[in-house]
C-alpha cells in the first residue's frame, strides 16, 4: 500500500469516527428543552385536531370597526357630549361630524430613522419627528376634537380636555334620568349579518 493509499484510508476513517459520534450525540440523550418543545408540539397537534381554529365567514367585530371607520372617514352626523370628571351630566353638547378625535392622532408618521455612528461601527436609531405643523404630538392625553355645527350650519372645532359619547343620530341628555335619549333616526348604516 502506497503512502497516499494509507492517507486516504486514514482520511476516511477519520471521518467515519466524527460522523459515528455525530450521530451518537444526536440519538443519546434529547436535551430537556428539545423534550419540552417535542411535548408543546405534540400537544398543539392534538389541540388543533381536537378543538381547531373556527372560520367564520362574517364578523361583526370586523363589521363593527368598518363601520366605526368609515363614520369616521365620512363625517357623519352625529352628536356629541362632554363629560367633566366627577360630573354627572355633560357640561356641552352639540351637533356634529364624524367621530371624535383625540389630539394624539397623527398624520404623519411621528418617528423617523436617524443613522448613528460609533466607534466600533455604526447603524441607525429611532427619533421622534415633528408633525407638518411644527410641533411633537403628545405620545399621551386626554384632549379630543370634534367639529361641532352651530344653529346656522357653521362648523366650528370644539377642543375638549375631557371625555368625549358621540353617537350616530340627533340625540339629547335627559338630566333627570342621566341618560342619553335618542331623537332622530340613525345617521349611520350599521352593518349586521342579516344586512351585509
Amino acid at each position: 500500500m502506497n503512502i497516499q493509499s494509507k492517507g486516504l484510508k486514514t482520511s476516511l476513517l477519520a471521518a467515519a469516527a466524527v460522523a459515528a459520534l455525530t450521530l451518537a450525540g444526536c440519538t443519546h440523550g434529547t436535551s430537556v428543552q428539545q423534550q419540552e418543545q417535542n411535548a408543546q408540539t405534540a400537544d398543539t397537534s392534538s389541540l388543533e385536531q381536537s378543538q381547531p381554529i373556527p372560520h367564520f365567514n362574517y364578523s361583526q367585530i370586523r363589521a363593527t370597526a368598518i363601520d366605526a371607520e368609515t363614520i369616521s372617514a365620512n363625517g357623519t352626523q352625529t352628536t356629541s357630549f362632554f363629560f367633566q370628571l366627577g360630573v354627572q351630566d355633560p357640561i356641552f353638547s352639540c351637533p356634529s361630524l364624524g367621530e371624535p378625535v383625540a389630539n394624539t392622532a397623527q398624520l404623519s408618521n411621528p418617528e423617523q430613522i436617524a443613522p448613528i455612528s460609533g466607534k466600533y461601527g455604526g447603524g441607525a436609531t429611532d427619533l421622534p419627528q415633528m408633525d407638518p405643523n411644527g410641533i411633537y404630538a403628545p405620545s399621551a392625553s386626554s384632549g379630543t376634537y370634534v367639529i361641532c355645527i352651530n344653529d346656522t350650519g357653521g362648523k366650528y372645532l370644539q377642543y375638549w380636555e375631557g371625555d368625549v359619547m358621540t353617537v350616530t343620530s340627533a340625540a339629547t341628555w335627559d338630566r333627570a334620568t342621566h341618560t342619553l335619549k335618542v331623537t332622530g333616526a340613525p345617521t349611520a348604516v350599521i352593518h349586521t349579518a342579516t344586512n351585509k
